[in-house]
């Protein structure tokens, strides 16, 4: 019978060359599984989606927690960054926490010390970015284009009282590159549910006041949406005036076939200014729109494709430009900044209706959460 050893004997050689490889191989780092991501509850409830009809479009906006909390979770217990988009997060972070505690201090320091305080709403913010090529009679132009939105609610200071800061016309039309945007701020008081009276003043030389009521609802129609829209509005440096929009969303899934009427009207000019769009859209997202004008070129799309096409005539007896545009739009590796490249075509009757290819491209940053939570103290 053959010993155990004798049969190891034959083995020995190969065994010391599996070891010795073992020995000179340089380690490799063993593959890490998969976290789970990093979600604040108001992005889970907004990818459940928003009615069974459009249940696989996630529907963006605002948090609605206080600027008391906003301050607790970003003291709370959050890992250090890793790599550049965790540090681009907490960039984001820092400045988003700083402005809530200066809109909690500013509400607070105006409050009637014999009133109990009341929690003051985190108060988001939106920057965009938009730069605009087109060629136009063998030269090129070039416009860049800023859009701030701030929206502070104040409710020690006085209940249903706003303060905002915007780069918005005030008639809210369709946003065209290259138009000059001035800053506007004021106070915004709530009438009623869908009612709003706002009274400011635009920053410009000599300072423009203005006032303004506004109307606008959202009605959800199974498969159809509607958006009405309504404003009166007065600016000491032209006129009275108004202007009124009714868009119309048709869904079927993630598609989207959109069409958005405005209509406006000053004293002054005594002639009614107009657009019409048509967009059909493949979207995953959408941010819901703090101004009207994002309607009419898809800009509430946070994700996804869209094509539109759009006529415009400074009055109702005719067209003076259309524009066709394919607008892609998608978040960065940071869900709270996202891209866009939109290529276009436009023909303008003052340039005798030639094709005028251009091209946007842009960045859209939303304040609206913390992009890293951590566990509160």
């Amino acid at each position: 019978m053959t010993s155990r050893s004798a049969l190891l004997r034959p083995c020995l050689p190969l065994m010391l060359i599996c070891l010795a490889g073992c020995v000179t191989t340089a380690p490799t780092d063993p593959v890490v599984i998969a976290q789970p991501r990093e979600i604040t509850t108001t992005e889970v409830l907004a990818e459940a989606g928003d009615g069974a009809d459009r249940d696989s479009v996630a529907r963006y906006r605002p948090t609605e927690i206080t600027t008391g909390e906003v301050q607790a979770i970003s003291a709370g217990d959050i890992a250090p960054p890793l790599d550049f988009r965790q540090r681009l997060d907490r960039a984001h972070d820092v400045l988003y926490t700083r402005f809530q505690r200066l809109v909690e201090a500013t509400d607070r320091r105006y409050a009637r010390p014999d009133k109990e305080l009341k929690p003051v709403p985190a108060a988001p913010f939106r920057i965009g970015v938009t730069g605009e090529l087109l060629g136009r009679n063998d030269k090129t132009e070039a416009s860049l284009d800023l859009d701030l939105d701030v929206s502070l609610r104040l409710p020690n200071l006085e209940d249903r009282l706003r303060i905002f800061v915007t780069s918005v016309e005030l008639d809210e039309s369709p946003e065209v590159a290259g138009e000059d945007s001035n800053l506007r701020a004021g106070l915004r008081y709530q009438l009623l549910k869908y009612v709003s009276f706002d009274i400011g003043a635009k920053a410009d030389l000599p300072p423009v006041a203005f006032m303004a009521v506004k109307w606008s609802r959202e009605y959800h129609l199974g498969r159809w949406d509607f958006y009405p829209f309504a404003k009166l509005f007065a600016e000491t440096d032209e006129s009275v005036g108004y202007a009124a929009a009714a868009t119309f969303d048709r869904w079927s899934g993630r598609r989207l076939l959109r069409s958005s009427t405005y209509a406006k009207w000053r004293n002054d000019r005594d002639e009614t200014e107009w657009s019409q769009s048509l967009v059909f859209a493949l979207a995953e997202q959408l941010i819901v729109p703090d101004r009207y004008g994002s309607y009419l070129r898809a800009r509430d799309i946070g994700k996804g494709v869209a094509l539109h096409l759009l006529a415009s005539g400074l009055d109702a007896h005719g067209v003076d430009y259309y524009e066709t545009g394919l607008l892609i739009k998608r978040p960065t590796g940071n869900p709270w900044l996202h891209w866009f490249v939109e290529p276009l075509v436009r023909w303008d009757r003052r340039y005798d209706w030639d094709a005028d290819p251009g091209i946007r491209i842009g960045l859209d940053a939303l304040f609206w959460d913390l992009a890293r939570w951590g566990r509160a103290p």
